[in-house]
């Protein structure tokens, strides 16, 4: 698990690498290119616990279509899927760590019940989260 998660690691850093040069030679407003930071530092903190575009257009203070429209621009993602990535990233992380219980990844990522964790898990890792862990030990 630890190399998948490493690997996670770079991919999100070498993204992030990209798009902030990318940032710094697009002509973009200060405002645009200020707010879209914001929003992903807002996305590395909150993720695990907020994944909807309206939580971070709340924060700050825009609506969730023009924050999606200030990641298109700016990356040309849109933001409920820089949202998705920082959110998978998370979750890779945690079910890699074997001394936490399913309950215990539910909880800190916010999920009202299993059944609904089970279902997001599926949707993002293609596979449920006993799957998961069961490929993750059988590769150690």
């Amino acid at each position: 698990m630890d190399v998948l998660g490493r690997l996670l690691q770079i991919f999100l850093f070498d993204m992030w690498q990209f798009y902030s040069r990318e940032i710094d030679n697009m002509k973009f407003s200060n405002i645009t290119a200020q707010t879209f930071l914001r929003f992903l530092h807002e996305v590395q903190n909150h993720c695990q616990k907020n994944r909807d575009v309206s939580f971070y257009s709340d924060l700050l203070c825009i609506t969730p279509k023009y924050l999606s429209e200030i990641c298109r621009k700016v990356s040309g993602i849109p933001a409920l899927e820089w949202i998705t990535y920082y959110a998978r990233y998370e979750l890779v992380r945690l079910l890699g760590d074997l001394s936490l219980t399913l309950t215990d990844i539910s909880d800190r990522m916010d999920f009202y019940n299993q059944s609904h964790f089970s279902r997001y898990v599926k949707r993002l890792l293609g596979v449920t989260p006993t799957e998961y862990r069961e490929k993750l030990q059988n590769n150690s």
